[in-house]
């Protein structure tokens, strides 16, 4: 196809925010939030996206050890592995893909041209340090920010090709699926104080591809933000 698309999310083209915003504590403040935005065709008759931000870790209290592959400070991830830390924490990111199979390319038999979908997103944590009295201090509190971090690959399923075939032997709809764990942060509280990790926030989530026989250079963006 060749061609060149980009899709936006500005809140006017948003068909729906589905299932609203839905936050489960678990533990002693790791939170799990899921929100799902839809991101419409840029094209009459093109692919659009359901994206799905979820399995969000928010470590409460924060003490992550860099070295560990298990545990509650774990930070390292082991071979097939594709979930944010207990220690580091992280987020998910799913993506569906609609209308492939109404595609051009996809109705002439044609493989992708064996590129990987990609995701970027602006990330910003909020760390600081809590009293004894459990009450956040914000006086202690800084934010570590990161623009347009690639994130991570869920095993093969960014695969273009793996997509294709997932559509033409199953039914249903399927599409790349995302993942961060992040790098630990070294967080310094005042005697009798503890160190956390008070909030993550995700903005300016972009998914792409360049594939040229089906998907064309497409781009499905969402401003957010989504919070965890």
């Amino acid at each position: 196809m060749g061609n060149k698309r980009v899709l936006r999310h500005p809140a006017r083209l948003i068909v729906a925010l589905l299932a609203g915003f839905v936050l489960v504590l678990t533990g002693t403040g790791a939170a799990h939030a899921t929100t799902t935005v839809e991101i419409p065709a840029g094209t009459e008759g093109g692919v659009s996206a359901t994206v799905k931000f979820y399995g969000t870790v928010v470590p409460q209290p924060y003490n992550p050890d860099p070295t560990a592959y298990f545990g509650d400070r774990k930070c390292q991830l082991i071979y097939h592995d594709y979930d944010p830390s207990a220690g580091c924490g992280g987020f998910k990111l799913g993506v569906v893909l609609h209308n492939v199979r109404n595609q051009p390319g996809y109705l002439a038999g044609l493989n992708s041209t064996g590129n990987y979908f990609q995701a970027h997103a602006d990330t910003a944590r909020t760390f600081g340090c809590l009293r004894p009295d459990g009450g956040f201090d914000h006086g202690t509190s800084f934010v570590v920010r990161t623009e347009q971090q690639r994130l991570g690959s869920t095993y093969y399923e960014p695969d273009s090709n793996w997509i294709l075939s997932r559509h033409r032997n199953y039914e249903g709809e399927f599409g790349p699926h995302f993942f961060v764990n992040f790098a630990p942060v070294e967080v310094s509280c005042p005697a009798g104080m503890t160190a956390t990790q008070y909030g993550l926030k995700v903005s300016n989530v972009n998914i792409s591809i360049d594939d040229a026989n089906v998907f064309g250079t497409t781009t499905w963006s969402t401003p957010g933000p989504f919070y965890g």
